[in-house]
């Protein structure tokens, strides 16, 4: 019986580990379903004020980037299946960047987000939207279950740990928290 333990259990969580990334990959190819919601790709340059009437779960916000680290993601409105699929998803009850609060960004670590492991504290995070870009100085990174929301303008980047087998039943994740440097808004 212990020999079959030790055999077993390492075994099985590696199965687990290769499972659920075949998992999120498949998602990534995986036919759209009737129900399933459709993404807003289009591209409308405009001032905030347009954007804000025009925005809606699924729709895309723009891109971020952390060159250092080698993170690049399409950014959706909304923290769903279909958005974390193709890109990463922010928080809905978030703000969204520059409005004065905390922006909540999460993606699967099948995507670069994978590598928020290697941002470190001083690095730049761009964000480029619609309605202008944005520019965040890395504060703290952080692999823990949960993590303060700052009250001032700023953003939060999470991700499952992929380095950890069974990461996404962990509650474990890679938190990276930014504030505000530079923007410019139209």
């Amino acid at each position: 019986v212990l020999v079959s333990m030790i055999v077993f259990v390492p075994v099985s969580a590696l199965l687990m580990s290769r499972a659920v990334s075949t998992v999120h990959k498949a998602q990534t190819v995986m036919t759209k379903t009737a129900n399933e919601l459709e993404l807003d790709n289009s591209y409308e340059k405009c001032d905030y004020s347009q954007y804000l009437e025009k925005i809606s779960i699924g729709k895309r916000l723009g891109t971020i980037s952390c060159e250092s680290a080698g993170i690049c993601e399409n950014v959706y409105y909304g923290i769903n299946r279909a958005c974390m699929r193709n890109g990463a998803g922010l928080n809905s009850n978030s703000y969204l960047f520059g409005e004065g609060g905390c922006t909540q960004i999460a993606a699967y670590p099948s995507s670069s987000f994978a590598r928020l492991g290697n941002v470190s504290v001083g690095d730049t995070v761009n964000v480029d939207t619609f309605w202008g870009s944005f520019e965040y100085r890395v504060i703290s990174v952080e692999k823990t279950e949960s993590v303060s929301v700052p009250e001032y303008d700023s953003i939060i980047l999470a991700a499952f740990d992929s380095s950890k087998p069974f990461a996404a039943q962990d509650e474990e994740k890679i938190y990276v928290t930014a504030e505000l440097v530079n923007k410019e808004v139209s």
